[in-house]
């Protein structure tokens, strides 16, 4: 049984959202993520977002950059539940799928993509894979934005075993900024991955702006 979704099933709306955001808190600044994917993203960008969970991130994202749109694609059966109503409107829903699936009915590429503590939750054997699929989805030069943690740090640790005990995902495994820029050369050998700054501001959490020719 995995306590984090049973304690949230047993919330009201008001205090889940609540209780989520003062959870999260103790691993990541959101405000700070939403300001260095500000800052990277093209202007009047249609956005891919891989994984995007409850669209708490988004919130703050379109309160920095309301000239964006963004898909969200989420295996999970529920995706951007705490989107404000301003933001849901630039947002198109697609849950319980792969990015995968989503890349096999693409009518049209995204001008950038953000994948924001995933990574750590894709098996080993399947990343290459993903991180491709991703690649796959974009236009040609559109910046791919990987937020994760670096292990090594005490909130590193509290993340890794909240994720494993308390979200119930036994597979997860960190993976180092320097690892991730390994998997991208392995996938693409001419992409260009570099660290832009968050990692200084809210360690151990870093974000990798990969660049694809």
């Amino acid at each position: 049984m995995r306590i984090g979704p049973v304690l949230r099933a047993c919330m009201p709306a008001r205090l889940e959202r609540a209780a989520a955001n003062a959870y999260r808190a103790i691993f990541v600044d959101l405000d700070r993520v939403a300001d260095a994917l500000a800052g990277a993203l093209p202007a009047d960008a249609s956005v891919l977002d891989i994984g995007g969970g409850d669209g708490e991130l988004l919130n703050r994202l379109f309160a920095r950059r309301p000239d964006l749109r963004v898909t969200m694609v989420d295996v999970a059966a529920s995706v951007g539940r705490f989107l404000r109503p301003d933001a849901a409107e630039r947002v198109t829903r697609i849950p319980a799928t792969t990015i995968q699936d989503h890349l096999s009915g693409l009518s049209r590429k995204y001008d950038a993509a953000i994948v924001v503590d995933v990574m750590h939750h894709v098996a080993l054997d399947q990343r290459e894979d993903f991180l491709r699929a991703v690649m796959d989805a974009l236009r040609p030069s559109a910046p791919l934005l990987i937020k994760d943690v670096e292990p090594g740090h005490y909130r590193a640790t509290l993340g890794y075993l909240a994720d494993k005990y308390i979200s119930g995902d036994r597979g997860v495994v960190l993976v180092a900024s320097a690892q991730l820029a390994e998997l991208l050369r392995r996938v693409s050998p001419d992409t260009d991955a570099t660290e832009i700054g968050l990692l200084a501001r809210d360690r151990p959490n870093y974000l990798m702006r990969v660049s694809v020719p």
